[in-house]
């Protein structure tokens, strides 16, 4: 029979626990402890059970919103067991009130989905014309926000026109209101930029904003769209998708538009960096007048052309002079190689009274190449013959 030791057997069912991963759990707060070291300790239970609770110091600092003794909350966690007391806890690091669980759920499962399909990569965000000439608004006529865009537009860009779509902005027959919007901007055509607000609410209120066709519709729509959902601190799912995000529907105003003053100052800008690049440029040019005006060349134009002269007949005169050496040069050494070639010319040699025989073209120099009858020619000092060979000697 195996028999557990009380560690061994906490650990097996700790082991079991495990198992169960991650959950959301719902339940009334009680017992709650806001310890000294920072750690939160509660349980948590509803009519049929109670469970032990606690969230470390790390996620404690993390948390959105604070637990309350006596109120429901949901929490999401991972179930293990505490084995000093073998009791089962869930350590949690996400708290929500009331029924938000359900909600954050949805939001996670949407934005997981659409993460995947690309949906929030830079990529694909178009960019916003900096100069817009129509701007389509999609929100509620009668909340907040739309004053404050409009606000905001005409303070910043006077010569902007706007267009107002009215839109439900929450509500079950919100997404299709608010998608139909994108469409009928998009048939109308010549509007550079959507913003699509609603002032602040409840997740509940600002959930039209996370509809997963919207989303789509968003995606999809040519015309550049920014997304100011709510307050700084809420993020719908458009926000994600859209173009550009703006955390209050004032900031999307001043996304929208550029501020009619920056415009002007760096116009101001530009004109005076533009005088004063012309008037150096002026002053330059009059220094280098003045100083032309005083050089020689100005003062006394001539002489240049004179002096320039002067040095062509120089360089003419000293080119002469080389030439004229080269050729006595030349002449020296063509009379040197002619003396040294009548030296050595046959001619001198017959002019001592000697003379060549030749057979046709060939010199002779041995009368054995010669025989009888043959015709010879014979060159002598002054004139030729030609001769038979009667007979030979060696």
């Amino acid at each position: 029979m195996l028999i557990y030791s009380v560690s061994e057997i906490t650990s097996t069912i700790r082991k079991q626990i495990l198992n169960i991963g991650w959950v959301w759990v719902q339940g009334e707060i009680s017992n709650l402890t806001y310890h000294k070291s920072g750690h939160i300790y509660f349980s948590m239970k509803d009519e049929n059970a109670v469970i032990r609770g606690v969230i470390f110091r790390r996620e404690a600092g993390k948390l959105e919103f604070e637990l309350e003794e006596g109120r429901i909350f949901q929490i999401y966690g991972r179930i293990d067991i505490w084995e000093g007391s073998s009791q089962y806890q869930i350590i949690g690091e996400k708290v929500l009130p009331g029924e938000l669980g359900q909600f954050y759920l949805k939001f996670q499962e949407i934005k997981e989905k659409l993460e995947k399909k690309g949906y929030f990569e830079e990529k694909n965000k178009k960019p916003l014309p900096h100069f817009p000439k129509k701007i389509g608004i999609i929100t509620s006529a009668e909340g907040a926000a739309v004053r404050d865009v409009l606000k905001i537009l005409i303070k910043r860009f006077p010569c902007i026109n706007v267009i107002v779509r009215p839109t439900m902005v929450q509500g079950n027959e919100a997404p299709d209101d608010i998608i139909t919007a994108i469409e009928e901007f998009e048939e109308l055509g010549g509007v550079d930029t959507l913003i699509l607000t609603r002032g602040g609410g409840s997740i509940e209120d600002l959930w039209a904003f996370n509809d997963e066709r919207v989303a789509e519709a968003v995606f999809k729509c040519k015309i550049p769209i920014i997304s100011a959902v709510g307050h700084e601190r809420d993020f719908s799912i458009s926000d994600f998708v859209a173009d550009k995000r703006a955390a209050t529907p004032t900031e999307a105003g001043e996304l929208a538009v550029p501020d009619i003053k920056e415009i002007d100052h760096l116009l101001e800008n530009i004109r005076y960096t533009i005088i004063n690049y012309i008037s150096q440029k002026i002053k330059t040019c009059i220094l280098r007048l003045k100083a032309i005006e005083k050089s020689y060349a100005i003062r006394r134009p001539l002489s240049i052309f004179e002096l320039k002269e002067q040095q062509l007949d120089y360089l003419y005169d000293k080119l002469t002079k080389e030439i004229k050496s080269k050729i006595n040069k030349n002449k020296e050494k063509i009379n040197g190689l002619e003396n040294i070639l009548q030296a050595t010319s046959y001619k001198k040699t017959l002019a001592r009274g000697y003379s060549i025989t030749r057979k046709g073209k060939k010199i002779i120099k041995d009368s054995s190449k010669l025989k009888e009858k043959d015709l010879i020619n014979i060159e002598f000092h002054k004139g030729k013959s030609t001769a038979i060979v009667k007979k030979t000697k060696k």
